[in-house]
């Protein structure tokens, strides 16, 4: 429904990307109802991972979104290229990291798809809440919530839906997990879990059939990644990960980065307890018939060896069985907080202005600065001089970062908002 264009922002002389509706439709008031939605969902949204909006505008009767140029491409093109294990790891923690921001504001996307996940370099960037949904309170008054909840409405793009998303029942967060799974799902075997010849057909997958494992399909990923997959796009979303966070920190896990042994995905606890009792009472079963064949053996061998004046059978030799109660299931500890996402977590607060919180993150970042690439270390290093209001450094470090990463994305939304290099005394105010 939209296009989109790369534009120049006279007033603050920086490219941007503006969104607008084809004049075909530009005229519906649905469409446009659409249009301001997504500026306000997004709008709430602040998130490495995800496009900033700037504003929402109008020009000669034709209304557009400014939002923040992502300077890279699709995933579905990097998909054609293929993808390491580590890649595909990396990309899916991102866009689940974007996925938990959202959906801590009630907000589900709804349309996850390789074609609104940008890559540019290491950075990731979730785009397009054109039909995202508020799982929260919606006002009375807000006719384009209703007009995007009604009872039974089907959107979204066909192969990425989930089995609920394409019956149009009601939905909530876990939908976007499925989708994802879906997406990691192509990027490890190169094709389409879910592939009717109509469109028909293909709903009808989705709800009804299970897709072949991905690691049948690709034998060179992980044990681990496939039980991810596999668990993202359970039928029954009660059995999916219940949250983005989780899905983003078993993605994370280094047993699925270097491929080996699956020893960290787990499948629910109460499923293991049931399944643990099973195989003690199928044990017990087994020793007590064998001790039963033992006894008889005893008697026959005693029976021989006293002749034949043996009137009355020895009694059956008693068994003595002991079974170990099963030890209580270890609940999965939490996962580390990697440099990565004290990163992210760095980038997030000094855009918030939360300066201490900013300091204390990139601070950890660099705790652990063998685990960053490069460019996240220069960034810490920025970020740390500006929430520590290190003017002098930040200037320094700004035009290193701009020499050698020239345009990139999020240096050019710190400098925006702090200025080049500014310190705290140097931001900007706000509208």
């Amino acid at each position: 429904m939209g296009q989109v264009w790369k534009a120049e922002d006279t007033r603050l002389g920086r490219v941007v990307a503006i969104k607008i509706l084809p004049s075909a439709i530009a005229a519906d008031p649905d469409a446009l109802a659409r249009l301001r939605r997504e500026a306000r969902m997004a709008a709430q949204l602040n998130h490495p991972n995800i496009a900033t909006i700037h504003s929402i505008e109008e020009a000669d009767g034709r209304l557009f979104i400014v939002m923040e140029f992502v300077d890279g491409e699709p995933l579905a093109n990097v998909m054609r290229r293929g993808m390491s294990e580590s890649e595909i790891c990396r990309i899916g923690r991102a866009v689940a990291d974007a996925l938990a921001e959202a959906h801590a504001k009630g907000i589900v996307h709804r349309d996850i798809k390789p074609d609104n996940i940008i890559v540019s370099g290491t950075r990731v960037k979730v785009l397009d809440f054109g039909i995202a949904k508020q799982v929260g309170a919606i006002s009375p008054d807000d006719k384009t919530a209703t007009f995007m909840t009604q009872q039974g409405m089907i959107v979204g793009t066909i192969h990425y839906m989930s089995p609920e998303q394409a019956l149009g029942k009601p939905l909530d967060s876990r939908t976007d997990i499925f989708s994802l799974g879906v997406v990691l799902y192509e990027a490890a075997t190169g094709r389409l879990p879910f592939r009717g010849e109509t469109v028909t057909d293909t709903m009808t997958q989705i709800i009804r059939d299970e897709p072949q494992p991905p690691l049948r399909v690709n034998p060179k990923i992980s044990a681990a990644l496939n039980a991810i997959i596999q668990r993202c796009m359970k039928k029954n979303r009660d059995e999916r990960y219940a949250s983005a966070a989780d899905l983003a920190a078993a993605l994370s896990s280094p047993t699925v980065l270097t491929g080996s042994k699956l020893k960290t995905v787990r499948e629910p606890a109460a499923r293991k307890s049931s399944s643990t009792w099973i195989w003690i009472g199928a044990a017990v079963v087994v020793l007590l018939i064998g001790a039963g064949l033992v006894a008889r053996m005893r008697q026959q061998s005693t029976g021989k060896s006293a002749g034949a004046t043996q009137t009355s059978p020895a009694p059956p030799a008693t068994a003595s069985v002991n079974v170990t109660a099963p030890q209580p299931v270890a609940q999965p500890q939490p996962q580390p907080v990697t440099a990565g996402k004290h990163f992210q977590n760095g980038e997030t607060a000094l855009l918030n202005r939360n300066f201490p919180r900013a300091a204390e993150q990139f601070q950890l970042a660099l705790d652990h600065k063998d685990d960053l690439d490069d460019r996240e270390k220069a960034l810490s290093h920025f970020g740390l001089a500006i929430a520590m209001n290190r003017r002098f450094q930040a200037q320094q470090i700004g035009r290193q970062i701009e020499r050698r990463w020239p345009g990139d994305p999020d240096f050019e939304q710190i400098r925006a908002e702090f200025r080049e290099g500014g310190g705290r005394e140097g931001r900007r105010p706000r509208p």
